[in-house]
């Protein structure tokens, strides 16, 4: 069976409608029992019937009563229902295809390549830094070129100094200990070079940032001319929004209903008209303590790139089926602010017993405690035994 949960609304409209239901049937009985008394003093010489005798709580129909012919008795049923879960969602960028672009280094924005909505291709020029601290990571590579030559000429001259018996042993291990020093300090002045995308053979030019993935850029914070210090400063962002994500916030109660894994449909308000399809790639593991919602992150393809970040949907989880006790929606009856339907005790004697309602399917509801499959309850005008 497929069905929807009742929302909130959903289940007072059912509530007021029971209630109605039941003055209404409330007003019935008072007719019938009037007919028949109408009916007896007309002089059949019969006694009157009670529609039901009481005694406590249980209620009993005795033979003759009207209600014989009105309320029916039947076995609640065990069917494999299958829930339907719909939540609120908000489309975002995927995590790993988003990149933020912070300044590698402090310096002044020279030129910028690109701007809000151009599409790029990953290693595209996206704006060039004028930094000090460029000028010194290349200060530091001169030095150590020329530092490093020189120390392999040292070296050279120990070990002729050395085959000819003129310099000593430890002359020799001295060169060579600090020609090796120098070749070390020279790679790592070119691993720091690597690491600001500069390389060591275009020395004096300014710092250029490049796209480190394709995409397209949906916010920049900078202007040429500006000057950034500040490394946690983003300046632009970089997204693929061919794929983006649908993030929604599922409530405690049902968090049972939602898997890793299973297919999902959304609705967007931007096109209410349309469905789109996605997958649950993982659900989140510590619930928000303020909400108590949890997150569910939904992929959805995005080519055409219709979906934008920050648009609202709404998503259905379709959850496996599971075997639920499962009786008519006239069974219910409403007692205060209980929910009770009339269970057989006894060849028509009957007594309330209250039940906790879960979703609705067409013309039956799902009793989620308080119901064994196979007990025999009233299915027809159980509100008469009110």
């Amino acid at each position: 069976m497929t069905g929807t949960m009742p929302h909130a609304d959903s289940w007072r409209f059912q509530v007021s409608l029971l209630r109605s239901v039941g003055r209404m049937r409330s007003f019935a009985l008072v007719a019938i029992v009037a007919a028949c008394s109408g009916s007896s003093s007309s002089g059949t010489g019969e006694s009157d019937v009670a529609p039901v005798v009481r005694d406590g709580a249980k209620v009993t129909v005795p033979a003759g009563s009207p209600l014989r012919d009105r309320i029916k008795v039947d076995a609640a049923r065990t069917e494999a229902v299958t829930e339907i879960l719909q939540v609120p969602a908000q489309v975002e960028t995927d995590p790993t295809t988003t990149a933020k672009i912070t300044p590698p280094v402090a310096g002044r924005v020279i030129q910028l390549f690109v701007h809000v909505g151009d599409t790029v291709k990953q290693g595209q020029p996206l704006f060039t830094l004028d930094s000090p601290d460029l000028v010194t990571a290349q200060s530091d590579y001169l030095r150590a070129q020329s530092t490093l030559a020189q120390s392999l000429k040292t070296l050279a001259r120990q070990k002729d100094l050395k085959e000819h018996g003129v310099a000593s042993e430890k002359d020799l291990e001295q060169a060579e200990t600090d020609a090796k020093l120098a070749k070390e300090d020279v790679e790592r002045t070119v691993t720091r070079l690597h690491l600001l995308k500069t390389d060591p053979g275009q020395l004096g030019k300014p710092l250029t940032v490049f796209a480190p993935i394709p995409g397209r850029i949906v916010d920049a914070q900078v202007a040429p001319g500006e000057f950034k210090n500040d490394p946690n400063a983003v300046l632009m962002t970089i997204a693929d929004l061919s794929k983006i994500w649908l993030t929604a916030n599922v409530q405690e109660k049902d968090i049972r209903k939602v898997d890793k894994g299973e297919a999902v449909t959304a609705t967007l308000t931007a096109y209410p008209d349309e469905t789109f399809e996605g997958r649950v790639l993982f659900v989140a593991d510590v619930l928000d303590p303020d909400t108590r919602t949890l997150k569910a992150r939904i992929s959805i393809p995005n080519e055409n790139g219709r979906l934008k970040p920050g648009m609202f949907a709404l998503v259905t989880f379709h959850s496996h089926a599971i075997d639920a006790v499962v009786v008519p929606a006239t069974s219910l009856v409403l007692l205060g602010d209980k929910t009770v339907v009339f269970k057989e005790v006894a060849p028509w004697t009957f007594e309330p017993r209250e039940v906790t309602p879960g979703s609705t399917h067409g013309k039956d509801v799902v009793i989620v405690k308080g119901l064994t499959g196979g007990e025999r309850i009233v299915t027809t005008d159980a509100v008469m035994l009110q």
